[in-house]
C-alpha cells in the first residue's frame, strides 16, 4: 500500500516523494515522506504523511497539508500488491508547523487510516 500511496502523492504538486527510510538525504524541498505506522487503537494501519518545505512557505504547507492532500488521499481506494481492496480515511491528526527538523526545513505531518483487521 506504501508504494500506491507514494504514487498517488507524485500526481499532485510536490513529485518528490519517498517512503519512510528512503532517499531522505537525496530529497531537496520540497518533498513528502509516507511513514507507515500501527493505528494506536488498533483500527488497522495508519501513514503518517510528513511533508516538507522551506523556511518562509508557511502558508504553501499548510494549504498542501490541508487542501491538497484531503484531495489526493482521502477516500483512496486501491488494490494492495496482494490484490486486496484498501481504502484510506482522514484522521483529524494534523500537527501545527514544526521548525526543528535536521535539514532545515519546516513540516507538518497528517494521519490516514487503512481500516484493516491484521493477523
Amino acid at each position: 500500500m506504501i508504494t500506491k500511496i507514494v504514487e498517488r502523492l507524485k500526481q499532485g504538486a510536490i513529485q518528490n516523494v519517498a517512503a519512510y527510510g528512503q532517499k531522505k538525504n537525496l530529497l531537496e524541498p520540497p518533498y513528502v515522506i509516507v511513514k507507515p505506522e500501527t493505528d494506536p487503537v488498533g483500527r488497522g494501519r495508519a501513514f503518517r504523511i510528513i511533508v516538507h518545505m522551506i523556511p518562509g512557505q508557511n502558508v504553501f504547507l499548510e494549504d498542501y497539508v490541508y487542501n491538497d492532500l484531503s484531495i489526493l488521499l482521502s477516500d483512496f481506494s486501491t488494490n494492495s500488491r496482494h490484490g486486496n481492496r484498501n481504502m484510506l480515511l482522514s484522521e483529524q491528526e494534523i500537527t501545527d508547523i514544526i521548525i526543528s527538523n535536521d535539514d532545515g526545513t519546516i513540516s507538518m505531518e497528517r494521519v490516514f487510516l487503512m481500516p484493516s483487521l491484521l493477523f
